[in-house]
């Protein structure tokens, strides 16, 4: 008999999206599972549509819907869906994304046969240009600034060569995410501390200091509906910036060595040193000041994080902070 699949979908304001990803759903191989779907504080009129568009599922799918009068953002958004999903498995499912008939039973079938994985995620690919890759799983370089770097990224994919293999990555990116529901119980949830970005490697790495591998499964595909050329002085490239900043900071302070910590803090101060001198130039001073908190944040709640201080005084603090952003 087939084990129960919980599919975790967050929407915010976008329910087009959402449905796309719904109808790609519905044409599954593997038939037992459940979608928990969260709205994820979009305006009323948003959340109106996307309920009366849901009916359309109503003899194809299981649909929970779960509505959030605020925007929780991904971290506090899933994790909402999480302590009510029934499935053995959960999956993490963007919602723009589109997914192949044969998604769950792939991602089902490697996980029954393989007891050590912890979190695993397909081939992920540009849903606008099929032949790129979005990412073939995470790599983590403590050493470096950028930290996080998704492997294959807009590589054009080359079936049965390169990333055509199932091997061992450093984390499985939420985009489209397995995980056994039982693991959780000694993994955790995800730490909402992030917000949004750096959730998916901190879950990874919790799972491994546990003894559990996180594995790139391409035995199927997930297409993601992804902008890849922003302006930057986009307001939402903006605001993206903020977390990247922000948490990666976070995330290095949990889980690198003195030695990491140190190479890294060298090398990121050093590329933000010339970019702050770019904006004083062109006074961009409320884009610097964004900045400077984010570097702030991200140093605080980290040195809290990895001295296992509570931080729920900062996490209502910048969600609030966060807020005003968005106005930005």
């Amino acid at each position: 008999m087939e084990k129960l699949v919980s599919i975790i979908i967050v929407n915010y304001n976008n329910y087009n999206y959402t449905i796309d990803c719904l109808k790609s759903l519905i044409q599954q191989k593997y038939k037992n599972y459940e979608v928990l779907l969260v709205d994820n504080g979009s305006i009323y009129k948003n959340f109106l549509i996307l309920k009366r568009e849901i009916k359309q599922f109503k003899n194809f799918l299981s649909i929970n819907l779960i509505r959030s009068e605020k925007n929780l953002y991904f971290g506090a958004g899933n994790n909402k869906a999480i302590k009510m999903a029934n499935g053995e498995y959960i999956c993490l499912l963007n919602n723009d994304t589109e997914v192949l008939p044969d998604f769950i039973e792939k991602m089902v079938n490697f996980l029954e046969n393989n007891p050590q994985a912890g979190m695993i995620s397909p081939k992920i690919k540009l849903f606008q240009d099929k032949k790129y890759i979005w990412t073939t799983g995470g790599q983590v370089n403590f050493r470096t600034s950028a930290v996080v770097i998704n492997r294959g990224y807009l590589e054009k994919d080359q079936e049965n060569k390169k990333y055509s293999k199932i091997e061992p990555i450093d984390f499985a990116p939420g985009t489209a995410l397995f995980v056994r529901k039982e693991y959780l119980e000694k993994i955790g949830l995800i730490d909402e501390i992030y917000f949004m970005y750096w959730e998916d490697p901190d879950w990874n790495f919790r799972a491994k200091r546990l003894g559990y591998e996180s594995y790139y499964v391409p035995t199927t595909i997930v297409y993601h509906k992804i902008p890849i050329n922003r302006s930057k002085n986009d307001k939402r490239q903006i605001f993206n910036d903020y977390f990247f900043k922000r948490n990666k900071q976070v995330f290095v302070w949990k889980f690198a060595t003195i030695k990491e910590l140190i190479i890294f803090y060298i090398k990121f101060y050093s590329e933000i040193f010339f970019e702050f001198i770019r904006k004083l130039k062109k006074k961009d001073f409320k884009v610097l000041a964004i900045n400077i908190n984010s570097l702030w944040q991200g140093f605080r709640i980290g040195l809290r994080r990895r001295t296992h201080r509570p931080c729920k005084k900062d996490l209502i603090k910048n969600f609030y902070y966060i807020k005003k952003l968005h106005g930005f």
